[in-house]
């Protein structure tokens, strides 16, 4: 994801991180976390089927989909792709050479809106941020409809991509707009924004706009990467780090409550340099796996990779001048050959497609640390540095998740739960004897879901 925006909003976006570490600070000595003191309720809505995603391009003007990608990305697992290249082939598009093949292997695929005047330096701008003028919304109908009557045909047409980082108020008329276009036109895909929660300027509006009721529930899919170049991969300042990922993680569960919506977790995979300058490193597969781990016990409904590609990018400003090089390692180098990253995704992939299954009829009901579990009928005690997700129906939880925060320790924990049967979720293996009294055995960042009752 490139976070483009003004020197302004970097500031903007700087106080914000500021504010947001006192926040932690200021809760429960340092480590508590703002859903701590939120009551448990079921959601609105069941999870779903759990979306895979990996992001493909770094803004590269070519078109990375050789029959070698397609095997890698076939045997990744996942069951979506978004953001593919701006480029052409001939006269096909690198998206409607995308959707041809995703609509063969089975994958799903979001479409793109280019708005009039669109040029590349534009890659991740979009309809979102129009003005709304006298016509726009004949306009935005209009090219709804010639979108959807372009794809319909394919299977693996999704949905629709309309936004990314649209944090002002100003956007917030065309959003709104937007959404209601394709509401009228195509009420059976969802609309898909990405964006980090805390730097919206208006928060609940934005998510009013987007989440609007009727038809398929629109999609957030949040951004938010922490494995800085420097972070260790164990001690205090990785555990402050998880602090960061999981109070935005909790902010958005909140955010989504009684909201008709569903939320996406992208996560990194990949490491980054700016200007030469590492930024980012890449995370271990433990870390990809407690990534993963973290966002279903807030209840996200979709983990999205960044990124698959490796290779430049030139940052650019609003009159086309470079202003900044990147270089992203994903999880195949520039020659296509699957680094390090690869193999860990395709493992945790694997995990999140059977835990998806059993999850997808159920429903959010909280999550929260172990250092501070709310009154709830499933778990009394822990240890403190686990994390947990509860889901059932929309009246009682049944389902415990249970994540390693330690991303270097396999461990055995000590749960102390309600009386009665135990079952792992997943195998269907009774753990325990029914006391209530449970050691529950962890790999390094992983998690297990416990399902109770007969």
């Amino acid at each position: 994801m490139n976070e483009r925006r003004s020197t302004g909003r970097r500031r903007f976006t700087g106080i914000t991180a500021w504010l947001g570490g006192l926040l932690l600070l200021l809760l429960g000595c340092g480590r508590g976390s703002p859903v701590d003191s939120v009551e448990l309720r079921p959601g609105r809505l069941t999870q779903g089927d759990l979306v895979t995603a990996v992001w493909l391009p770094v803004g590269m003007g070519e078109i990375r989909l050789s029959p070698a990608d397609q095997a890698r990305l076939a045997n990744l697992g996942v069951t979506h792709l978004e953001w593919v290249q701006r480029a052409q082939k001939d006269s096909l598009s690198a998206e409607a050479l995308t959707m041809d093949w995703c609509s063969r292997a089975g994958l799903r695929l979001p479409v793109y809106y280019e708005p009039p005047g669109y040029t590349p330096e534009d890659k991740l701008h979009d309809w979102a941020r129009a003005r709304v003028t006298p016509g726009f919304s004949t306009e935005v109908e209009a090219r709804v409809v010639q979108l959807r009557d372009r794809w319909r045909g394919y299977p693996g047409f999704w949905g629709y991509l309309i936004g990314h980082e649209d944090y002002r108020r100003e956007y917030l008329p065309a959003l709104a707009g937007v959404v209601a276009a394709l509401r009228q036109q195509d009420p059976e895909r969802p609309a898909i924004t990405v964006g980090r929660v805390d730097h919206y300027e208006a928060l609940s509006p934005f998510l009013d706009a987007l989440l609007a009721e009727g038809g398929e529930p629109n999609l957030f899919q949040h951004e938010q990467y922490v494995f800085r170049a420097a972070l260790p991969e164990a001690g205090p300042s990785l555990d402050q780090a998880l602090d960061r990922l999981l109070a935005g993680y909790d902010q958005v569960a909140r955010a989504m409550q009684g909201r008709h919506g569903r939320w996406h977790a992208v996560v990194q995979v990949h490491a980054e340099t700016r200007n030469g300058v590492p930024v980012y490193r890449h995370p271990s597969q433990a870390e990809v796996r407690l990534q993963a781990g973290l966002a279903l016990s807030r209840g996200a409904s979709g983990i999205v990779y960044f990124l698959y590609s490796s290779g430049p990018e030139t940052v650019r400003d609003k009159l086309g001048v470079a202003v900044e090089e990147r270089y992203y390692e994903g999880l195949v180098d520039e020659a296509g050959i699957p680094t390090a990253s690869y193999a860990g995704v395709q493992r945790v992939t694997a995990d999140l497609r059977r835990t998806g299954a059993v999850l997808a009829s159920r429903r959010l009901h909280g999550g929260f640390p172990g250092r501070r579990i709310p009154p709830n009928p499933l778990l009394f005690g822990s240890d403190r540095d686990l994390e947990f997700g509860l889901f059932g129906d929309e009246s009682t939880p049944t389902y415990l998740l249970v994540v390693n925060r330690r991303p270097t320790e396999s461990r055995t924990v000590d749960l102390r739960l309600a009386p009665g049967p135990v079952h792992d979720a997943i195998s269907g293996e009774p753990l325990g004897n029914g006391s209530g009294q449970l050691e529950l055995s962890l790999e390094p960042g992983g998690w297990r879901l416990l399902r109770t009752g007969e």
